[in-house]
């Protein structure tokens, strides 16, 4: 039922889009192109915008994964540590602060390469929420469930994965969720600055030339991707939560 909502929904801003565009032509017509354009401009170049995702996944998914595994990692070591928290929040609280785009300059002159750059950026801004909301996953765990450990002697990884993990589960998956969304965003970012390829670097190339039916179906292209990469988290998030009560 929800699937089919979801689908009303888009059908309505598509045909409400037509009618301002194609029909009664209420929006500017050099900005917004018609769908009269924007489908032949999207089947043309179908094949130049897989090429375009396949290079932005070669920079998301190692960026995501790895501010997946050091953002939980820390996350759960601070987490559990009340002096290292104490100490280090501050800290936290003021470098996640900074805006990760203005850090983009300085990334690109201290790394190697385009690549490294890029996977820095979309790496950092991904950690931070990783590391905020599994930090405060872990330290909102209800006290009964580390006493009746400590009862029943689980210790080392066995708690760490039977009952600290479990337990911040669903605020990790939150903030891992806010992150992916936030990395696909730096993604696009970070391909207008000096990429040669990729969906972003697609939309600004033809920005350039004030091709803005190309731009839209570029825009188009990325919101799919998006809505299909969000399903697939949201699948596995089910899965592993699947104990929740909402679920």
């Amino acid at each position: 039922m929800n699937n089919i909502g979801a689908l009303a929904i888009g059908i309505f801003f598509i045909a409400a889009y037509w009618l301002l565009t194609d029909v009664f032509g209420v929006l500017d017509p050099f900005l917004f192109a018609g769908l009269h354009k924007i489908i032949p401009a999207f089947t043309q170049h179908f094949g130049k915008l897989m090429e375009g995702l396949w290079s932005s996944l070669l920079l998301l998914v190692p960026a995501y994964f790895l501010a997946v595994v050091c953002g939980i990692g820390l996350g759960v070591v601070i987490g559990l540590m009340p002096t290292l928290r104490k100490n280090l929040t501050p800290h936290i609280n003021g470098l996640s602060a900074i805006p990760v785009t203005l850090i983009t300059p300085f990334a690109i002159h201290i790394f190697t390469s385009f690549y490294s750059a890029s996977v820095f950026i979309i790496f950092l801004g991904a950690f931070w929420p990783i590391l905020g909301t599994t930090v405060s996953g872990v330290v909102t765990i209800d006290k009964r469930y580390l006493e009746n450990a400590a009862t029943l002697e689980i210790t080392g990884f066995e708690k760490m994965f039977r009952i600290i993990l479990p337990a911040a589960a669903p605020t990790i998956f939150a903030g891992c969720s806010i992150a992916l969304k936030f990395s696909f965003i730096l993604l696009t970012v970070s391909e207008m600055f000096g990429a040669t390829s990729g969906m972003g670097y697609f939309v600004q190339y033809y920005s350039d030339f004030a091709r803005f039916d190309m731009v839209i179906a570029g825009f188009i292209f990325m919101a799919v991707i998006l809505v299909a990469i969000m399903w697939i988290f949201d699948v596995i998030k089910n899965r592993a939560l699947a104990w929740t009560l909402n679920n």
